[in-house]
């Protein structure tokens, strides 16, 4: 068999394994349900969705429901701080939004209502009606992804944007910032019963935006120049 031959037998090897694959997962979660539903299907796996935050997790069988054209996908940008930007510990600061394509100041009661209902389009404008979050979590390591279930800062951005902007302050008049770490701040924009906005095509451009801060303790900057003035006074000693 000529080396030619040989790769042109894997790459239909490996594409008989895709399908097959696939196939199996269709399987697992369909089985032989005319109407694919999931839920009926598996119901020994899960319990039905019935509005509730259910952290052993269960199965909607509620649609989709209306899917935006490309011109009106959900696009997200945090203006506010800078990538990469050093802010003081445990001293409020204001998160700033862009978001595009999304009529906001939209949500059910995510107590009694979460994953309860579809998504919508406005029929006049062809964007979808929902809301956004910002959530901040700790980052203990830069290889390694955060655990969702730890966050420092987390609030859901219900009001109406002010001109397709939305602004959060991050602390309290009590509870001023966060401490000194490296962070990672995200949106994480929602549909009106708070599912993840549902996009027409698979390529696309992300509908939400992270960021890195840094934030610092107040004398990190002072202790940082001692250390650098000892260093230029042993040196010429």
């Amino acid at each position: 068999m000529n080396s030619r031959l040989a790769v042109l037998l894997l790459i239909v090897l490996a594409s008989t394994i895709t399908l097959v694959s696939s196939q199996s997962v269709a399987d697992q979660f369909f089985k032989a349900e005319a109407d694919n539903n999931v839920c009926r299907a598996n119901s020994d796996r899960f319990e039905p969705t019935d509005g509730l935050q259910k952290r052993q997790g269960s199965c909607s069988d509620t649609v989709q429901g209306e899917i935006p054209d490309v011109d009106h996908m959900v696009s997200s940008l945090i203006v506010e701080p800078e990538n990469g930007q050093k802010l003081p510990a445990n001293k409020n600061f204001t998160v700033k939004i862009s978001t595009i394509n999304l009529i906001t100041g939209f949500f059910d009661d995510p107590a009694t209502e979460y994953y309860k209902f579809p998504q919508v389009v406005d029929k006049d404008t062809g964007n979808i009606f929902g809301h956004s979050h910002v959530t901040i979590q700790l980052l203990k390591s830069d290889n390694v992804a955060p655990d969702p279930k730890l966050f420092a800062f987390f609030k859901g951005l219900n009001d109406p944007a002010d001109d397709g902007f939305f602004f959060q302050v991050v602390g309290t008049e009590t509870n001023n910032g966060l401490p000194a770490g490296h962070y990672r701040i995200c949106t994480m924009v929602a549909s009106f019963a708070h599912q993840p906005t549902i996009m027409p095509v698979a390529q696309r451009g992300a509908q939400d935006d992270c960021i890195r801060i840094e934030v610092v303790d107040k004398d990190d900057g002072k202790k940082k120049r001692n250390t650098l003035n000892k260093k230029r006074k042993t040196k010429f000693l």
